[in-house]
């Protein structure tokens, strides 16, 4: 079963651990001039072509949404009860690129939609899985200007109860002097999901979900 549990998880995490490999060539992330980030992990993005006044649309900018999905992973009868409680009954994941457009940067989010319960000692019960809605952080990027080295930090949430998805970011932009100037933004907006049957995979029986790409307007913070 435990084997069984590691197959299904690969469904889940492999996304949140590879994203860095799917990520865009983009213009300009976050700072962090005390990152210990290896010379391999920076795009040195400031010359890629792109919005050129990062700072102006900053002001008035949107996050753009693609690839949204999630999958739903149920067990068959008498596949979630192990004893031991490794095999949930239930495995939600999300995960989409969001694009910011006041500066062209791409990354990527992808996580799950809850977790295991711990059940009681001495209870004989089994781990059971529970939706949890929260702030989770998505795949940073990292950036240099030949002086700094800048950090975007994402994070998104999602609720499956009304499809209401959160996104935050904090970016960083020059102004026409030179000076880097930090920006935090907020969007929010329901997703209009499409279902279908997945089949059966491994014991579970799956659901995937997909949105068609979407723009929701940010609001600065």
């Amino acid at each position: 079963m435990k084997t069984l549990l590691f197959r299904i998880l690969l469904f889940l995490f492999p996304l949140i651990g590879n994203s860095r490999a799917l990520l865009f060539p983009a213009r300009i992330d976050g700072i962090d001039n005390n990152s210990t980030v290896e010379e391999d992990d920076i795009l040195s993005t400031q010359a890629v072509s792109g919005n050129t006044d990062c700072a102006a649309a900053s002001v008035n900018t949107s996050f753009f949404l693609s690839f949204v999905s999630y999958g739903n992973y149920t067990a068959l009868p008498g596949e979630g009860d192990d004893s031991g409680g490794l095999v949930p009954q239930q495995l939600v994941s999300m995960s989409f690129a969001i694009a910011n457009e006041a500066n062209g940067v791409y990354t990527i989010c992808a996580f799950p939609l809850g977790h295991l319960s711990t059940p009681t000692t001495g209870s004989g019960g089994d781990a059971t899985w529970v939706d949890d809605p929260s702030w989770q952080a998505c795949a940073d990027r990292k950036d240099t200007d030949g002086k700094h080295r800048f950090t975007i930090a994402t994070g998104a949430a999602f609720d499956l109860s009304d499809r209401y998805i959160s996104i935050n970011q904090t970016w960083f932009c020059h102004d026409d002097a030179g000076h880097l100037l930090a920006y935090t933004g907020i969007a929010k907006g329901i997703l209009n999901m499409a279902c279908a049957d997945g089949g059966e995979l491994g014991g579970y029986h799956v659901e995937n979900c997909t949105s068609l790409d979407v723009t929701f307007p940010v609001t600065l913070l």
